[in-house]
C-alpha cells in the first residue's frame, strides 16, 4: 500500500470513529444524569469481580434446564440472518458494534419485554419468569470473526450473566475480563461485575450463543436495594429504552 493510500485510509478510519462517537454520544446522553446518581454506589458496594450462582437468587434453575433453552434456541437460529445486530435495536451499542456480527434475540431489555419473541420461545420465558431481578435478557449471538472492543458498563447495581449455549470448540472465542481471559462452556454459566474493562472475540469459523443476563446486583443493605431498584426504573422509562424495544418487536414480527 502506497503513503498516499494509507493516508487516507487512515482518514477514512478516523472518519468511521467520529460518527460512531457521535452516535454514541447521541442515544447515551439520556442515559448520562442517571448514571452520576448511580456513581455514588462505586464507594459503597465491594470490589467483587465474579459471582456464583448463590450469589444470584433462583439464577440456578437456568443453567438446570440449559438443554431446554437449547432446544428454543435452535428453532430462533434456523432464520439467524432475520436477526438484528444489537445496534439495530440500540443504536447507543454503535459504540461497541456497527454491523451484524453481534444479533440479539431479545426477551427482556432494560426491564421491558419484547412479547413477540417471548411467544416464539414460551419455555424460555418461563423460566426467565422463575429468576426475580432480571432487568435485560436475550440471546447474544456472535457471528464467525466478530470482535467486540474494550469497554466497562456503567451500572454498578447489575450482574452481567453468560449461560452458555452454542459455543465453538478450541480457544478461539473468548471474553476477556481485566485482562483475564475466560472461554465458555455449553450448560455452564459466567458472572461478572461488567464496569471491569472487558472484550470479546470470536476468532472461529462458528456461531458462539450465550443467554445473556444482566441482574439486579445483591446489595449489603435493604436501603441500597431500594436505591438501586429505584434508579433502574428510571431507566426503565426512558424513551430511548421504549424504542428499542419497540425495534426488537417489529424485527420479531
Amino acid at each position: 500500500m502506497t503513503s498516499d493510500a494509507r493516508r487516507d485510509q487512515r482518514r477514512a478510519d478516523l472518519r468511521s470513529w467520529l460518527v460512531r462517537y457521535r452516535d454514541s454520544l447521541r442515544w447515551n446522553l439520556p442515559y448520562w444524569p442517571m448514571m452520576v446518581v448511580n456513581v455514588a454506589m462505586w464507594g459503597l458496594l465491594p470490589a467483587q469481580r465474579y459471582f456464583s450462582d448463590a450469589d444470584l437468587r433462583g439464577i440456578g434453575v437456568l443453567q438446570e434446564e440449559w438443554k431446554t433453552i437449547r432446544r428454543e434456541l435452535d428453532e430462533v437460529l434456523e432464520d439467524r440472518e432475520g436477526i438484528p445486530g444489537f445496534q439495530e435495536v440500540d443504536p447507543g451499542q454503535r459504540r461497541l458494534t456497527d454491523d451484524n456480527s453481534w444479533r440479539t434475540f431479545v426477551f427482556r431489555f432494560a426491564g421491558r419485554d419484547c412479547e413477540p419473541n417471548r411467544q416464539r420461545c414460551p419455555e424460555t420465558a418461563a423460566l426467565l419468569d422463575r429468576v426475580p431481578g432480571i432487568y435485560l435478557a436475550m440471546f447474544s449471538i456472535l457471528e464467525p470473526g466478530a470482535r467486540i472492543p474494550l469497554h466497562a458498563g456503567a451500572i454498578k447495581g447489575l450482574v452481567r450473566y453468560h449461560l452458555g449455549l452454542v459455543v465453538p470448540t478450541g480457544e478461539g472465542c473468548w471474553i476477556e475480563i481485566s485482562g483475564v481471559r475466560h472461554t465458555w462452556a455449553e450448560g455452564e454459566s459466567l458472572a461478572f461485575d461488567d464496569t471491569y474493562p472487558h472484550r470479546v472475540r470470536n476468532d472461529t469459523d462458528s456461531v458462539r450463543v450465550v443467554l445473556f443476563l444482566d441482574v439486579e446486583r445483591p446489595m449489603p443493605w435493604p436501603w441500597l436495594g431500594r436505591f438501586n431498584r429505584w434508579v433502574l426504573a428510571r431507566l426503565t422509562a426512558s424513551k430511548r429504552i421504549r424504542t428499542a424495544v419497540e425495534r426488537a418487536e417489529r424485527a420479531a414480527t
